[in-house]
């Protein structure tokens, strides 16, 4: 759930506190010196944005664009110093008025580096699914695209599964354009159950974890092709965390991928309830826990790894050996599962890698994943038939 915000003096009581109506999640807040206002921020739609809240009226404005991210901030009598993430440039720190005009920026940390790289700009579209939600989608084209051609693709999908993915998110900056300085278009989307997007968006996916977010990446993708640049002999899929469960249930749902890559997933959702620090996932979206029958039925049905057997699609998978979170023996059982079944599937277990493997673990495993997923993907996308 998304926790409500609430307001009261210092000196006050139970009847003095006022709630502010204010539909996501705040990543942090800032009281302007004057006690007049509150600055948050919140990931919203792609991005994360600043806003303002009026401590007299509560009215909510928000300040900055859902096509960039606010990191941290602090707020003067005058200004409001923060660090943004855009598509030009990963982190910068700017300065700006209270109202978040007339911006400079302060640093030039990554920007002059990247003056003279070429960089792949999303584009975003939507479509309202069966459900009648709206799915923002983003499509990166190769960084050295040429009309007339036509180019592999990469699905990336988030974990979380209340993540989200957008131009103002801040971690996979660096992967998005290395594949499509490897000539790979690139397309994400925030399925139903992901964060920023307000409450019912986010619990869209209570006891589905598998059927009604693979719809809504693959019309991402549908709606991507559509376009007419998009190679769908040529097409791969990753992700990581919840992520890596979606990729493994894809997979065993779908056959149009030539490769796949999970990082970091959870396969086994019974064993998951045991093994990862994040168990309480499984009362929260499945019901119960797994001695009791109806939860039972319900981790059977979303677990990939009974479906197992329909995996066609070559396969890499990570997993780091410390990984508390989703742990690694989910990723021993699908490895092995499918080593018996005779299929095409690669693993990697990184030694003293935590759940961080992809985002701010170590740099060499990241380098290392990351060479690697983009060779796995050559090598069968590219594969003579």
């Amino acid at each position: 759930a998304i926790p409500s915000l609430h307001i009261m003096p210092l000196q006050g009581s139970e009847k003095d506190i006022r709630t502010i109506t204010h539909d996501r999640s705040v990543s942090s807040m800032v009281f302007a010196p004057d006690e007049a206002s509150l600055f948050i921020t919140s990931p919203s739609n792609g991005g994360v944005v600043i806003y303002k809240i009026n401590l007299t009226t509560l009215s909510v404005e928000p300040l900055s664009s859902v096509d960039e991210g606010v990191g941290s901030f602090d707020v003067s009598e005058r200004n409001v110093a923060f660090v943004k993430t855009a598509v030009s440039s990963p982190f910068e720190l700017f300065v700006a008025d209270q109202s978040m005009k007339n911006q400079q920026q302060i640093t030039s940390l990554n920007s002059s580096w990247l003056a003279g790289k070429a960089l792949s700009k999303p584009e975003k579209f939507f479509f309202k699914n069966e459900q009648g939600m709206t799915i923002e989608y983003w499509v990166m084209k190769p960084t050295r695209f040429e009309a007339g051609k036509k180019y592999p693709t990469i699905v990336n999908i988030h974990g979380g599964p209340t993540a989200m993915w957008g131009p103002g998110e801040a971690s996979m900056w660096h992967e998005f354009q290395y594949y499509c300085a490897k000539g790979y278009g690139v397309v994400y989307c925030n399925p139903r159950g992901s964060g920023g997007y307000g409450q019912s968006f986010m619990r869209a996916n209570i006891n589905d974890w598998g059927k009604g977010p693979t719809s809504d990446v693959l019309k991402s993708l549908e709606g991507a092709v559509g376009q007419g640049w998009i190679d769908t002999s040529k097409l791969a899929v990753t992700g990581g965390s919840y992520a890596g469960y979606l990729v493994a249930w894809i997979i065993s749902h779908d056959h149009r991928f030539k490769a796949a890559c999970s990082q970091r997933g959870v396969y086994d959702l019974t064993t998951f309830f045991g093994e990862g620090n994040a168990w309480r996932l499984v009362p929260n979206y499945f019901g119960g826990y797994p001695w009791e029958p109806e939860a039972q039925k319900n981790l059977e049905r979303e677990s990939p790894i009974n479906y197992v057997k329909n995996i066609q699609t070559p396969f890499l998978i990570f997993h780091g050996e410390q990984d508390l979170r989703t742990g690694v023996i989910q990723s021993e059982q699908l490895y092995k599962s499918l080593k018996v079944l005779g299929k095409t599937v690669e693993y990697v277990r990184h030694p003293g890698a935590t759940h961080e493997l992809t985002r701010s673990g170590n740099n060499r495993q990241r380098i290392d994943q990351m060479l690697r997923t983009w060779e796995f993907f050559d090598r069968f996308i590219h594969k003579e038939v």
